[in-house]
Order: C-alpha cells, then sequence, then structure tokens
C-alpha cells in the first residue's frame, strides 16, 4: 500500500485515513509532500553459510575467554614402507560454495582460513525464535536453501532473533525452550546466530550461523602417496573426552554438561572430496575445553592405487599408532591431520645427509588442492613428456617464461613445502667434478659439439661419452658412491645408500616396494635423456612441446620425431641422465649470474693399451647458460628440458 505523508498536517485526520484501505492523504498546504512504501509484518529468512574460525563467534564458553591458535610443524615418522607426517592446527578443510549451488557435487575442498565462510547443504533445519525482550514471540522451523518467512509482527517493534541448527536435515532444535535454554545433543554440529530487526527499516534476514560447541577435524590423507584409498582400511580413533552441554539463546553462552568418551572407526570417516577419495575425514563436537591428551588413532592395512597407472600399494601391514593432543575452544575449529607421505631414499655421503625421492617427479594436470604433481609409481627407464621440465619452470615442455609457470615444481608436491629440488651440494659425493660451458670450448669443437657463443643463439651440449672432468678431458673416471646397471642395455647409474631407515633397504623387511631388490627401493637415476638439441629448442618457443605437437604431455617422447627436422626429440634417450638442480648463478662462458647447475650421468668405459675395459657409471655437476630472453634479451629461449628428482626439504 502506498499513501502520502502530509508534513504540518494533522495526525489524528492522518491516522483515521490510513484505516481505509487503499485510501490517500492529499494536502491542501503548500508542504512538500513524500511517497513512501507502507512495512509489512513479515519476515523472510535465508542462510547464507557458516563462519569458520572467526574469533568474534558470537559463542562462547560460560566463564572463559577464547584466545586463536596457530597451526604447528608436521612432525614425520618414518617407516620401511611409508611416512607419515603429523600435525595439529586451526585449519580444517571446508566447501566454501555459495548456498544456490549447493548441491555440492564436484564441489573442491580448500582449507579455509580465519572468517571464510562454509557452505551448508541443502534442506539442512534450522529454528528461528523471535523474541521481544526476553519474551518469546514465536518460532518456526525452515530448511537451508528455501527462503522462509514469519508473519504476523508488529512493524514498529525491534525484535531479537536467534537461529539454532544441528547441521542436519534429519534433527532439529525444540521450538518451544525452557527459560530460553536448550539442552543440546552429544556430538552434533550446534549452529547459532543471533541479531535484532525493525520490520519498519529491514525485513529480509540473511543468516551466518557459529559454531556453538569446538569441532574437532581428524582428517587420513593420502595425496602425498598419490593415490585414491581402495578397499577399506582398519583406522580406530579413541582416547576422545567429549562433552554436550546447554546453550542460553539470548546470549549465545554454552554451559557443558555430562562427559561421554566417543570411539570411531573408518565409517565415520568421509570424503573431504567428493571427486576423490586421498583424503577422509571425520568429525567430533564437545562443549568441553578440557586439554585432551590421550587422543590415538591407529591404522592398519592402508591400500591407495598409484594415480600412475594405477598400481596398487599397501601400507601399515601392522597397526600403528599415532597420538594427538588438542585443548578444544569454544567456537573454533582443531584439525588432527594424518598425512601419509612418500618415505625417501637416504644417502650420507662426508656426514651430508641427503633424503631423496623415489622415483622421478612428473606433472599429472591441473587438478587442483595439492594433486598436480607426483612421483611415478615405479622407478623405470621413461621418455613421458610429464618429467621434462626446463630450468625454473613448474610446467613440464614450457620454459619458465612468466609468473605463473616459474618456480621449484617440487615445492609444490603435497604436503606444499615437504620436498624441494636439490641443491648442487646435495650431489656431494656423486659426481668427479664441475663442468662449465666456457671450459669445454675448445675440447668439443673435434667431438661435434655446437657452441655459438658469439650469437647465443644456440645451447652450449656439456654432454659427451668421453668427457671426464674438467681438468682430465677424454679420461673416463667412476663417479663416487655408483654402481652401473649390471648388464646391457646399461641404463642406470645407482648409489650407495646409507644404513639404517630408509636407507639401505635389508632382506626380509618391510620395504615401501616390495622386493629388496626393487628399483624403487635403490638410488636410480635412469639415463632418460634431455631435451637439449639446438635445433629444437627455438621451435619450442613460448607454446612448449604444443609447437610440436605434443597436446598429450603424458605421451612416451623417446621416439618422438620433430616434424620437418626428421630428427628426435629424445636424441640422448637411454644414454644419459640429466637432473636439475635449484642454483642459478654459475658464471658460464663470462656472463655471471646467468648459468644453472645441473647433474649429468652416463655409462663409461675404462681404456687401456690392451683395449677396452670395465663398464661404469660416471657424473658431473654440469653449467649451462640460462634463458636467453630472461636474462640477455635476446630472441632466443636456451635451457635444456630434464629431469626432477626431489629431496626432502627438512
Amino acid at each position: 500500500m502506498r499513501f502520502n505523508r502530509t508534513k504540518g498536517a494533522n495526525w489524528v485526520i492522518a491516522m483515521a485515513l490510513l484505516a481505509l484501505p487503499g485510501a490517500l492523504i492529499t494536502s491542501c498546504s503548500k508542504d512538500k509532500t513524500e511517497v513512501t512504501q507502507q512495512k509489512g509484518d513479515k519476515l523472510t529468512f535465508s542462510v547464507s553459510g557458516i563462519k569458520n574460525e572467526n574469533a568474534d563467534s558470537g559463542v562462547k564458553r560460560a566463564g572463559l575467554s577464547s584466545t586463536s591458535k596457530t597451526a604447528n610443524k608436521s612432525k614425520i615418522y618414518s617407516f620401511a614402507d611409508v611416512d607419515m607426517a603429523v600435525s595439529t592446527d586451526n585449519t580444517v578443510p571446508v566447501s566454501s560454495s555459495n548456498i544456490s549451488s549447493v548441491k555440492r557435487t564436484n564441489g573442491l575442498a580448500a582449507d579455509a582460513t580465519p572468517g571464510t565462510t562454509e557452505n551448508i547443504a541443502q534442506d539442512v533445519k534450522y529454528v528461528v525464535y523471535i523474541y521481544s525482550g526476553n519474551t518469546l514471540v514465536t518460532s518456526k522451523v525452515f530448511q537451508a536453501g528455501t527462503d522462509g518467512t514469519i508473519d504476523g509482527l508488529d512493524p514498529a517493534t525491534t525484535y531479537t532473533w536467534v537461529a539454532l541448527s544441528y547441521n542436519t536435515a534429519d534433527d532439529q532444535p525444540t521450538e518451544n525452550p525452557a527459560n530460553n535454554t536448550i539442552t543440546l545433543p552429544q556430538n552434533k554440529d550446534v549452529l547459532y546466530a543471533k541479531g535484532t530487526v525493525n520490520l519498519a527499516s529491514d525485513s529480509n534476514i540473511s543468516i551466518l550461523f557459529n559454531h556453538a560447541f569446538s569441532r574437532i577435524g581428524i582428517e587420513l590423507n593420502t595425496i602425498g602417496v598419490f593415490g585414491n584409498i581402495t578397499g577399506t582400511p582398519t583406522v580406530n580413533v579413541s582416547g576422545l573426552q567429549l562433552a554436550s552441554g546447554d546453550i542460553n539463546l539470548m546470549d549465545g553462552t554454552v554451559t557443558p554438561g555430562a562427559a561421554f568418551t566417543p570411539t570411531l572407526s573408518y565409517t565415520d570417516f568421509v570424503n573431504v572430496d567428493p571427486a576423490y577419495n586421498d583424503a577422509k575425514i571425520a568429525y567430533v563436537y564437545t562443549a568441553s575445553t578440557a586439554a585432551q591428551t590421550a587422543i590415538k588413532v591407529q591404522l592398519q592395512n592402508l591400500a591407495i592405487s598409484h594415480a600412475d597407472g594405477n598400481v596398487p600399494r599397501t601400507y601399515f601391514s601392522n597397526a600403528t599408532d599415532f597420538d594427538f593432543q588438542v585443548t578444544p575452544e569454544i567456537g573454533k575449529s582443531h584439525h588432527l591431520l594424518l598425512n601419509v607421505v612418500e618415505s625417501p631414499l637416504v644417502t650420507n655421503y662426508n656426514g651430508h645427509q641427503v633424503k631423496w625421492g623415489r622415483s622421478n617427479l612428473y606433472y599429472r594436470g591441473n587438478n587442483g588442492n595439492g594433486r598436480n604433481y607426483a612421483f611415478y609409481a615405479n622407478n623405470t627407464q621413461t621418455g613421458k613428456a610429464n618429467g621434462y621440465f626446463a630450468f625454473g619452470s613448474i610446467v613440464p615442455g614450457q620454459f619458465a617464461t612468466t609468473t605463473t609457470n616459474n618456480g621449484d615444481p617440487c615445492a609444490l608436491v603435497y604436503p606444499a613445502g615437504l620436498w624441494k629440488q636439490p641443491a648442487k651440494a646435495d650431489f656431494a659425493g656423486m659426481v668427479r667434478g664441475d663442468i662449465k660451458a666456457d671450459e669445454l670450448t675448445g675440447a668439443l669443437g673435434g667431438l661435434g659439439q655446437v657452441v655459438d657463443a658469439t650469437g647465443l643463439t644456440g645451447l652450449v651440449n656439456i654432454i659427451t661419452n668421453l668427457l671426464g672432468n674438467a681438468t682430465s678431458v677424454l679420461v673416463n673416471t667412476q663417479a663416487p658412491n655408483s654402481s652401473l646397471a649390471p648388464s646391457s642395455p646399461f641404463n642406470y647409474g645407482q648409489y650407495t645408500l646409507a644404513s639404517g631407515a630408509n636407507g639401505a633397504p635389508a632382506a626380509g623387511s618391510s620395504n615401501a616396494f616390495g622386493d629388496v631388490d626393487n628399483a624403487s627401493n635403490r638410488l636410480r637415476f635412469y639415463y632418460n635423456g634431455q631435451i637439449s638439441n639446438v635445433n629444437v629448442l627455438p621451435l619450442l618457443g613460448n607454446g612448449g612441446l604444443a609447437n610440436l605437437g605434443l597436446n598429450d604431455i603424458s605421451v612416451d617422447i623417446s621416439n618422438f620425431q620433430v616434424v620437418n627436422l626428421n630428427i628426435p626429440l629424445l636424441d640422448s634417450y637411454g644414454k644419459t641422465t640429466a637432473l636439475w638442480t635449484n642454483e642459478q648463478g654459475a658464471d658460464i662462458l663470462g656472463l655471471a649470474g646467468t648459468g644453472t647447475w645441473a647433474y649429468n650421468g652416463n655409462a663409461g668405459r675404462s681404456f687401456s693399451l690392451l683395449g677396452l675395459g670395465n663398464r661404469f657409471h660416471m657424473a658431473n655437476n654440469t653449467g649451462e647458460l640460462l634463458n636467453g630472453v630472461n636474462v640477455l634479451g635476446a630472441n632466443v629461449l636456451s635451457t635444456s628440458f630434464k629431469n626432477v628428482r626431489c629431496v626432502r626439504a627438512n
């Protein structure tokens, strides 16, 4: 209904006229009139989501002031077959999609930062209570995803509204609380929200709930071993000391009630992300803020299917316990995380310990949430394009020419920061010495190698089966601590491991990959070659391997012939192994700061007056000219493409 409000008029007459339906007041004076919309008696409610980790939650424990906690660093437990990175923090994985798309299929989970709005599922029931002062006027049950209304309210009255939910479509709070207090059920995700409203100013309420209890999420995650969980592992959670409680609807105060001790099994865990079976979480809820010091998660017979070829793996054949401690806070979340991660192979030469990945890194594709990178399921000779990276690039087959594809790909293996590309020093005790391009210019001339230092239009190929170190050209010597494949085709070099856990495997022990002599239980660098041909690199350009017609980077390129050139893309396949370090700045060709260090190994053979001698693996640190576009300003891209073998960051 619309009406004219006359300024300075007789309000008794005005109010009398308002009683007539559709009546308009027309002023006979010259006072200005304004047209306004009469407010109704209806409130409309909808749900926008749930606040996550918000310090100002509106929910509190009686007599307690909450403070936020910071995340703890992971503690890594090492076993013969796998490692477990255990941590406790306040960041749980949640769905943060909009309520309008609440179906949640194909929704990606994310580690929510404080203040992130969580999604609430379709049809979750909640009750709205309308108070005038401390008097309950009315209450009504609604469902998330559908607007609900309350009629018959006084447009001139300011009301307090309270919303309460158990975050489920199956159960709901009582509509008739005694003394404005409700006794809450055990182990439910109680959601609470409160506000005031006057229909004269607003008639639409969008509810943003808070968690009323402390929420503890226990997550089992296998992204770090690169596969979905298969079968039914044995998971038992014990030692939880929880409590229910009462909530005062008027001020949100939660008072703890009787304690109870739940137990959880694998059936209580649900997928974090509906599209994957590699992260499972179970939640418990408590009104108690007493420290919990005896939480135990027991795990046995955890089977996965590796993303690379669906290779099956089973870990923890013996039941293994992991302990947690946490002090719950009302309205806050606590995250107990068990990250199953690939165990390393350990070398220790001259006191320098390095923890190596069991196989090379490859790019799985843009899957998101830590699933973009993995180690190959089996350590073997392979020419798959998804394992060849330019220096400083996180995308195989592409030069690091943009901010989006620049970085350390190892650091992006889940969990981020656990792995990194090796430093040059990590290859100490594995190489005979250093080779730099400027030291080889003369030596390579008679060996058919191409050096174009003047125009810098090509890459100096520093790989040859005849080179020893820089001071003993044409003298073959074995790399320290190494051995060669025992028989033809002599396609890998292998290094001696340290003794102990994750070092040299022992006969009869539980190894990560079955048999003690399995290639993934040995530190073997296969001769996968590198993309370094000076005639091929300029063709790659900013488009990478796609410029050569390789849109699917999971294909094997060991026999791939470059169109129109009739030359193999991997001309050194089966002859050499080439691995990047993370180090830049080698003084190559006198251009300080424009070089990179890498590792190169290949099969050698000793010479004597009597003829050819023994076969062995030889290796060097190798220095190369860096990308010409980024450093030199020339219109050429000159870094080669090599494999990456990651090492532990700590």
